[in-house]
Order: structure tokens, then sequence, then C-alpha cells
């Protein structure tokens, strides 16, 4: 055979095995999720079938996992021993052992429970250990010792820790100081309702206290008037300290006038009444008070700290009065004052000044960096932007000997059938302990994959600042290009909020409930999707990328015609809710635009705005090859005066 065609045959041969491999997989993935929803619905499997047809899929032992865990209450112990034989080194054991140890502890099977347990976990893991620990080996000081630590605590624990309670109680194990120093917690965090519930704890003297803090926290104005309690005992301060704090919260000059009258009837300590000084100022500093900048003026300097002097330097920012803005800045440690915020405020309250050789240079030193105020100092200078882009080397074969780590194979398949948290904990799993090289390296194969969040997760764990194709990917842009030009949105500006919300990861979930890659509330999605005349999504539609970009595209959308089209308005609100964005519009209107922003009360939304304005020049150079200038992009503030910030060094 003519040595041509014989190699045309091999890669023939070649072509039809990788195909059916293909194919072989795709059945196989797609019997795993039909099976797996099965399961979970409650229906009849054939796993001894299922196991025959699934063999060599990396995905099986999470099936048999689904499988033992589908009623806990009835698992045989043997089969759980098997399954942990089997599968303890995988990540999902973890959580099935704690699952496991959960049941135990209810079963009250405590031989295998102390037998299983490794210590730690969470409070009701620890309550079963320690009930463990007593059926098998009774009670003693060191017993006592961890159940005070978990008894200890300013908020209530779960009732897996009734049983251990009441033995510290039935023992007299507590003493009177530990525990009133509960209650302080309690009542310290807020948990009134705890310490109401533990007050039959307490000896008649302490009920007395304890009825005495309520009343403060209910009212502190009214019983700081008169308080009722013996103010020269510890006790008596501790509660004239906490209702000062309370009451500051709430009126701040009232506060002073009681700060001052029990200073001067010397029941608080000299201390006491610096630290109650500052905290009161720098309360004032936090919510933008008018009184602001006299109330720092006027502590003692014993009462200035760092904090202090940071807000000091923020408040005369905010007020426009430079000549201050550079005597606060010197004033500030030398981590701050180096920082690109504060060699930014420095250069410009320099150039106002009229120091503009030093305001330029600093300027100058500035422009070389890449992020908010490094682009604000190219704008005042004229300055190209610094993207300093440098991609590390690809080490094709470290790739590969990486992705062909079993963990890394189940990652990477369980990616594919978008059960992501999973494939975070085996990718997180093999990369545990590794070095830098092995995480940039990691974090390529992430990007081929179409794995974002780890992409940029891993090149930041591994020092690739500048690498922006790791870091500022232009990821989904199927869905969210598309989304932003229906919503009549620059893309640029979607993409540098999907990248501060969610780092471009689909099943992202905020702490407040906010769902998928632009962080859509339920409500507001619903909300959206009817003003589209959609039907009402659920939580498992707004984590479907298509579906969440069309609407939070849409929802930016609406933000910015709420606001005329002003890009920091809408991103505070996006961010804090239209009503917020509007109350600090018309609080500090007229300003210039990045003073304004330095403004905002909510210091997570102040940063927020910074870095979406930021990211819309990086995506804007990522997917055009040049960022649109921060000056482009920030207008004047709403108001009567004239301020444009990024104007205010041309012309003399």
């Amino acid at each position: 055979m003519p040595r041509p065609v014989a190699f045309a045959l091999v890669l023939l041969l070649a072509f039809f095995q990788t195909a059916a491999a293909a194919d072989r997989l795709e059945r196989q993935r797609s019997l795993f999720q039909e099976t797996r929803e099965t399961i979970r619905d409650g229906g009849t499997v054939d796993m001894d079938n299922v196991r025959q047809r699934l063999q060599g899929y990396p995905l099986l032992p999470y099936l048999e996992y689904a499988y033992l865990l589908k009623e806990t209450s009835t698992l045989d112990p043997a089969d759980v021993e098997e399954f942990l034989d089997a599968y303890g080194h995988m990540p999902m054991a973890r959580g099935f052992r704690g699952q496991w140890l959960h049941e135990l502890g209810a079963r009250e099977d405590w031989q295998r429970f102390h037998a299983l347990h490794r210590g730690g976990g969470s409070a009701t893991l620890r309550c079963y250990g320690l009930q463990a620990r007593k059926s098998l080996h009774g009670v003693d000081d060191a017993w006592l010792r961890d159940a005070r630590d978990l008894w200890q605590v300013g908020h209530s624990q779960p009732s897996a820790c009734d049983p251990v309670f009441s033995e510290l109680y039935d023992r007299d194990a507590l003493s009177a100081d530990q525990r009133w120093e509960r209650i302080t917690r309690a009542m310290v965090a807020g948990n009134a309702g705890l310490a109401r519930a533990l007050r039959g704890r307490l000896d008649d003297e302490d009920q007395e206290w304890l009825d005495a803090w309520l009343t403060l926290s209910r009212d502190p104005a009214a019983a700081l008037e008169d308080p009722g309690f013996d103010l020269e005992s510890r006790r008596g301060r501790q509660l004239l300290r906490f209702g000062l704090r309370v009451l500051a919260r709430q009126d701040r000059d009232a506060a002073d006038d009681f700060l001052a009258r029990y200073t001067e009837e010397g029941v608080l300590t000299h201390e006491t009444t610096l630290g109650l000084q500052r905290e009161i100022a720098l309360r004032a500093a936090y919510s933008r008070a008018d009184d602001a900048q006299a109330r720092l003026d006027g502590l003692p300097d014993a009462a200035v700290n760092d904090d202090v002097r940071v807000w000091a330097a923020r408040i005369a920012v905010g007020e426009e009065n430079w000549p201050r803005v550079v005597s606060a800045v010197w004033a500030l440690p030398d981590e701050a004052r180096d920082s690109s915020e504060w060699q930014y405020w420095r250069a410009h309250a320099l150039w106002h000044t009229g120091a503009r050789d030093r305001a330029e240079e600093l300027f100058a030193d500035l422009a070389q960096r890449r992020n908010y105020y490094g682009f604000l100092a190219a704008d005042a200078i004229g300055a190209p932007y610094a993207m300093n882009a440098s991609e590390p080397a690809a080490d094709q074969e470290q790739q590969n000997e990486l992705a062909w780590r079993p963990g890394m194979q189940r990652a990477r398949e369980l990616l594919q059938v978008g059960m992501f948290s999973e494939a975070r904990r085996e990718w997180e799993t093999v990369l545990a302990g590794t070095d830098n090289d092995t995480r940039a390296q990691a974090a390529m194969l992430a990007r081929d994959w179409g794995w974002y969040d780890r992409a940029i997760h891993n090149a930041n764990r591994a020092g690739l600042h500048n690498a922006m194709d790791l870091r500022f990917p232009a990821a989904y842009r199927d869905v969210l290009e598309p989304a932003a030009r229906d919503a009549g949105v620059d893309p640029s500006l979607v993409f540098a909020v999907a990248r501060k919300e969610s780092a471009f990861s689909p099943d992202a979930r905020s702490r407040v409930g906010a769902l998928g890659l632009l962080q859509v509330m339920p409500e507001t999605g619903r909300r959206v999707a009817s003003d589209l005349g959609l039907s009402s999504p659920g939580a498992h539609d707004l984590l479907d990328p298509g579906i969440n970009a069309r609407l939070g595209a849409t929802y930016l959308s609406q933000m910015l015609e709420r606001f005329d089209g002003n890009v920091i308005l809408a991103a505070a609100a996006y961010n804090a809710g239209p009503s917020r964005a509007e109350n600090w519009a018309e609080r500090h209107s007229g300003q210039p635009a990045a003073v304004w922003i330095e403004n905002i009360t909510f210091g997570e939304t102040r940063d927020y705005v910074k870095s979406v304005l930021a990211f819309r020049a990086v995506f804007d150079w990522q997917l055009h090859g040049e960022p649109r200038r921060l000056a482009a992009v920030m207008p004047v503030m709403p108001g009567d005066q004239v301020g444009h910030e990024l104007a205010l060094y041309d012309g003399d």
C-alpha cells in the first residue's frame, strides 16, 4: 500500500476513534444528568445498570453520592463506610462526612460518631462531639472547658447544644462572671432577645443590671438622663459606655452633652472619654455630617489616631479644601500617604495651591499605575493610560499534566454539567499548596476552558497583576454584547459591571440574594422582566447567563435613563439602589465628579463606582484597543456649580 494512502487511513481511524469517544462521553453525560435529576426528584433508579453504563465516567462517584444521600435517615452504616473507603480522598466526601455526622448525632450513635469525627466543624457537630465524649468517656475538666467555649458566645446556639449546656447548668460550672460575660456579648451584638432568655440564669443583682441595660438599649437618652444605677461601679460604667455609644449613633449632640456631663462628674476615665470623643467624631465623618471636620479638629491630641487622620483628609477632599488636604495628607501614616488614592489627592491639592510642577511630577508617577487614580492622573496631564499588560508564558506540557489529573478531569466535567460549586472544590483541592507558577498555568487552563472566574482567581493568587487576558477577559461575549446592544448600553460598561459584580461567575450568589453574572436581585429581575413583557424569572432563570445578561443590562439601561446618562450615578444606583443615589446626588450636587464619588457615604459603593469606571476603560482597551478616558465618561455632577473635575488642568 502506498505510504500516503496508509497515512490517510491512520488519520481516518484516529478521527473515528476520537468521534466515538466524544459520542460516548456525551451519552454518559446525558445519562448522568438524567439519573441525578431522577434521584433528586425521588424516582426509582437501577444503580447497577447505571454503574455499568457509566464505567470510566469521571462523575460516577457524584452519582453514588447523590444515591446514597437520597434518604439519610435510612442509611446503612456499612454502605457509608464503603463509600468513604472508596471516595474519602475526594472533596465531596468532606461534605458527605459532615452530613453523615449530623445523622449519627441525631441517632445518638455516639460510638460511630466519635470514630468518624475529627473535631471542629459547625457548632452542631462540636456539641454532638461533646455528647459523644460524655457518653463514652464521661465529663472531665477538658470537656467542661470545651463546653464553656461553645456556651460563651453572643448568639443562640443550635438545639444540639442544649444537652451540653444543661450539663453545665446542672454542675453549676458557670460562674456569675462568666454568665454576665455572655450577657455582655449578646447585648453588644444586638441580641437582646438572647439576653432576656438568659435572665433566669443570673442572680438577683445581675438580673437588675440586665433590666437596666435593656432599658438603656431601648431609650438611651432617657436612661442616661436618670440612670437609676450605680455609676461608680464597674457594671455601671460598662452600661454608661454602652449607652453613650448607642446614643452617638442616634443623636451626636445629645451624646456630646452627656459625655461632657459624666466626664465633669468624674464618672468616666480619661481614656474612656477620649475613646468616646473619637467615636462620636468619626461617626460624624462616616455620614459626611456638616460638622464632621470641626469635630475631628476639636479632638484632643491624645484622641487622634490614624483613623482620625485618614478621615480628616477624606472630609477635606469632600469639602474641596485644598490647602487643608495638603497638610492632612502629610499627616497620614506612610503606607496610606503612598497609596494611589492619597498620592492623587495630594497632587490635586498641590495643583490648586500653586505647586504645579510638583503636582505634575506626582501625576506623572501615578499615571504609570493601572487603576482608577492612575487613570485620573493620566487625564490630568494628558498622558496615555498605562495598561502594563504582560502575559505569562504558557507551558503546554505542565498544563496537560494538570488537565489529566483525576481531580481536574472531574472539575472540567462538573463544569460541563453546570455543577459549578462542586467543580471549584475539585479544582482547589488539586491546586492546594501549589506554587505560583503552577497557579499561573492553571489560570491559563481555566481561561481556555471558558472558566473565567477560576482564571481571574488563580491569576490573582499567582501575583499575575498585569496578565490582562486572564484578569480581564471579554468573557461571555456571546450573551453580554447582544444584551448590551439590545438595552442600548455601552458593552464595555456591561463587561465592567459583570467583572465587578461576579468576576464572570454565572452561579454567583451574594449575601443579600443577588444572582448570576450581573448580580440581579430576584425582585429587580421580576420587575424588569415585566417591563420587557417576559415571564417572571425564578432563581434558576437568573442563574442562566443569557437571561441574567438581558435583565441586568436592561436594569442598567433604566438607571442610566433615570439619571440622564450619568454613568457615575447609574453605577451607584445599580449597587446601592436608585433612592440612595438620588440622595447622594442631592446632598453633593454641583461637585467635581471625582470629589462627588469620594463623598458617597457607603464605602462599598464608593469603591464599586471607582472600580466600574476603571474596568470600563480596561474593557474598552480589551475590545477596541483604545481605552475611553475617564474624562469622557465623568460628566459634571448635577447642580448649580460648574466643576468638571478632569478639566481643571487644561488651559493655564
